[in-house]
């Protein structure tokens, strides 16, 4: 069987009792960064385990080789990333999907995550949340990332460098001027910092900073605002549009009712077509 072992994300008191029982009991740890679990099973005291390394390159090749492994011998393995929930913005579905394909058994042992741990602190409305992990680096897809939030009805998290921050965060301002923001850095460490601001603060956040080093974990509220002031949803065009057609209304019609529903012209029409679609 395979497990999905949760690591601490700064604060090694994080790991659980279960997750240091399973680390002890397997046959294999497959992980991200083996000199990192090392010295995370020193610390605990676990002793004489077969590491193997786990990343990112030839991540398929080398979960079918372990997978194929465990089928063969009966053995069993942990997933373990360098910190945090494997999987989460980290190698490990291939060797999950792998697993499952392979009729073994699959069991998570949760744990610390930076994003449940940001979300839980943050303030913000949390009922609906979009995780996008680590965002595009290139401008254009970038913005064009951020301003695809406006429909989602979510508050968003992210990973982002340091390095990238104001920029990034800049970007969010152009497109949520009301936005709320969240940023969480050295997460469970000592120097733990938790900060809600609007996005107005940020730069100056930033700049009581002599050093920013390594990532963040940051949350957005675009706020409702932010879908008011654009004009209707798609979802509320598409709710709209299928009512209007049934009444027997035209696609020209839809077309001059929705123009300053903040979508371009292709995509409106776009969305007109399917709901005229679906509504026959």
């Amino acid at each position: 069987m395979m497990y999905i072992v949760a690591t601490p994300i700064g604060h090694l008191e994080d790991m659980t009792p279960r997750a240091r029982q399973v680390l002890a009991s397997v046959d294999i740890i497959a992980a991200e960064d083996t000199r990192q679990t090392r010295k995370l099973l020193t610390h605990f005291g676990i002793q004489g385990k077969r590491l193997v390394s786990y990343h990112n390159h030839g991540e398929l090749e080398r979960a079918r080789s372990l997978v194929a492994e465990l089928v063969e011998t009966g053995k069993s393995l942990a997933l373990v990333t360098d910190a945090g929930t494997p999987c989460i913005s980290d190698p490990g579905y291939r060797i999950v999907a792998e697993a499952h394909a392979a009729g073994l058994k699959v069991h998570p042992i949760p744990g610390a995550s930076a994003l449940t741990a940001l979300v839980s602190a943050s303030g913000l409305p949390s009922d609906r949340v979009l995780f996008i992990g680590f965002l595009p680096t290139r401008v254009g897809a970038l913005e064009e990332e951020i301003a695809s939030w406006r429909f989602m009805r979510a508050a968003v998290v992210f990973f982002e460098s340091t390095r990238r921050l104001a920029r990034t965060l800049a970007a969010v301002r152009n497109v949520y001027p009301h936005a709320r923001v969240v940023i969480g850095r050295e997460l469970t460490k000592m120097y733990e910092e938790i900060v809600n601001l609007e996005i107005d603060q940020v730069n100056d956040w930033i700049a009581g900073h002599a050093t920013l080093k390594g990532e963040v974990s940051v949350m957005v509220y675009p706020g409702e605002s932010a879908v008011r002031e654009e004009g209707a949803a798609p979802v509320d065009i598409l709710t709209e549009a299928r009512r209007e057609f049934a009444k027997g209304a035209s696609l020209k019609d839809l077309m001059r009712k929705f123009q300053d529903s903040g979508l371009k012209r292709s995509e409106l029409y776009q969305l007109l077509l399917q709901a005229k679609d679906s509504d026959q």
